[in-house]
């Protein structure tokens, strides 16, 4: 798992503990800082079944919404990088703090960079918290509006889970 705050601080081994993850999470950090490490973390792990990647929430809240070209030019190295490996891009999860129309436009726009990308799927995180996560009895976000709450990373396990499950699946039929 590739990506900043949220998948630093997700505690993988209980949220997915019939998965092996490598949690690659680095807080603070931008899109274009990721794929300055790329290289050095594929080859850090060279060894994947599948690549998760959630970047774009720092890019979101510094006023960039232009972070998905990186992810134009990311996306297609990642995929010469790591051959066949299912790659699994993650939406910005629909932070109280940035005005959904935001979110959507910009998830938009990565659903249809995944699109482009062979054997790469985008995983929508808006509808699963929207439908799992309400804001005084189960609340997906901490107090920060940002980051995850205990409910909002079981959210995100679960819709990972889900999306691996439709995968192989798939990969299986071949």
């Amino acid at each position: 798992m590739l990506g900043d705050s949220l998948v630093e601080w997700g505690d993988w081994e209980v949220l997915l503990p019939e998965i092996t993850v490598t949690n690659r999470g680095r807080a603070g950090e931008f899109l274009f800082e990721l794929s300055s490490r790329l290289n050095d973390e594929l080859a850090a792990s060279p060894r994947q079944d599948v690549i998760l990647l959630q970047s774009g929430t720092n890019d979101m809240l510094s006023g960039d919404a232009g972070f998905p070209n990186i992810y134009a030019t990311l996306l297609p190295r990642l995929r010469l990088m790591a051959d066949d490996c299912p790659i699994i891009l993650c939406s910005l999860a629909p932070m109280p703090i940035i005005p959904m129309p935001r979110i959507r436009a910009v998830n938009q726009k990565l659903q249809q960079l995944a699109t482009g990308v062979e054997n790469c799927f985008f995983l929508d995180l808006v509808g699963p918290f929207t439908e799992q996560c309400l804001p005084i009895t189960h609340p997906g976000f901490l107090n920060d509006q940002v980051h995850f709450s205990t409910r909002g990373y079981q959210v995100w396990a679960n819709a990972i889970r889900g999306c691996l499950q439709s995968i192989f699946s798939i990969a299986g039929n071949d």
